[in-house]
């Protein structure tokens, strides 16, 4: 605790004038003090019984006592009561200043890559850290839980600090002893989709300092991952509109399969590397059952089944 002298700001105590009916002035003293450090001012009143404590020219509530610790920055004065019942002047004030502090305000950004995303197909999140205040941060930590509907593949190098995966936690570990002000580092992590739908990922960094801002210590990114689109109708009346059994995104399968059933479970058309091209050339109108392989880009084959109606 630190104590301080009225008119010096060195270690000793608030002395004040004996409680009675005159007034007395003072000149003011300025006490620094650090974020987190109080400061004790006492009221050395011969004859006094009692105490009120003023910051900024207002009385606070509960301060009688002789002594007061302060904690914020303000004007403090302090008057004196004597049994007889008359009091002092104010004291001279006390101003209390706090000093700033230099700090590390580190931020995370997480973003996918640009592009359209099909199931199976490997992509990018980009994972940017930036120090954003005037001090250095240490032990940065960076942690990037993955959903459920993403695959772990791998993690580009580290320039800065380690990264690693942990695979019960299916957590992405990335430490950095230390990151200046001003400067910022990056990783690289690849995924796998696991299904169509929006993937819903986070990350977030902590360090050792005491981060003034931490609403940008987390970065969530929504991406959507698509699949095939397969119709169930097409109209091969010679139109020029929907006259083919086309699938959406199967270009992006290089290897595909393609075999159309009749009711009678007979198989009508059978296709390795379709084209989008089936017209149901010499087939009535009808439903017709359709099952779809294609090979992923992990090496794994996927079959897709349906049924599709032909209407001319």
């Amino acid at each position: 605790m630190v104590f301080s002298r009225l008119g010096i700001i060195v270690f000793g105590v608030l002395l004040l004038p004996a409680a009675a009916c005159f007034a007395q002035s003072n000149n003011p003293n300025v006490l620094n003090l650090k974020p987190g450090v109080t400061v004790k001012l006492r009221a050395n009143g011969t004859g006094a019984t009692s105490y009120q404590w003023f910051r900024n020219g207002d009385a606070i509530f509960g301060a009688t006592q002789q002594d007061y610790v302060v904690s914020t920055a303000g004007k403090y004065t302090v008057i004196t009561f004597s049994l007889g019942g008359c009091s002092s002047d104010l004291s001279e004030e006390m101003e209390v200043v706090m000093e700033s502090v230099i700090s590390a305000d580190v931020s995370i950004l997480k973003r996918s890559e640009n592009r359209q995303v099909i199931n199976t197909e490997v992509f990018k999140y980009n994972l940017l850290v930036r120090n954003n205040g005037l001090g250095m941060a240490t032990n940065v930590q960076v942690k990037d839980d993955l959903p459920e509907n993403l695959t772990f593949v791998s993690v580009d190098p580290a320039i800065v600090g380690t990264a690693s995966y942990n695979e019960q936690t299916r957590t992405v570990s990335w430490a950095i002893p230390s990151l200046a002000n001003g400067s910022f580092v990056e990783l690289v992590v690849n995924v796998r989709a696991m299904k169509p739908g929006n993937v819903v990922n986070s990350a977030t960094v902590t360090i050792n300092e005491p981060d003034p801002d931490p609403s940008n210590n987390t970065s969530v990114d929504t991406k959507e991952i698509t699949g095939l689109k397969i119709p169930n109708v097409f109209t091969p009346n010679g139109d020029g509109k929907n006259e083919t059994f086309s699938i959406e995104r199967l270009d992006r399968y290089i290897e595909n399969q393609l075999t159309i059933i009749n009711r009678w479970g007979s198989t009508v058309y059978e296709k390795s590397g379709y084209l989008n091209d089936w017209t149901a050339n010499g087939l009535v109108d009808g439903t017709y059952f359709y099952v779809l392989k294609v090979k992923a880009t992990n090496g794994q084959w996927q079959e897709f089944k349906g049924y599709v109606t032909v209407i001319r």
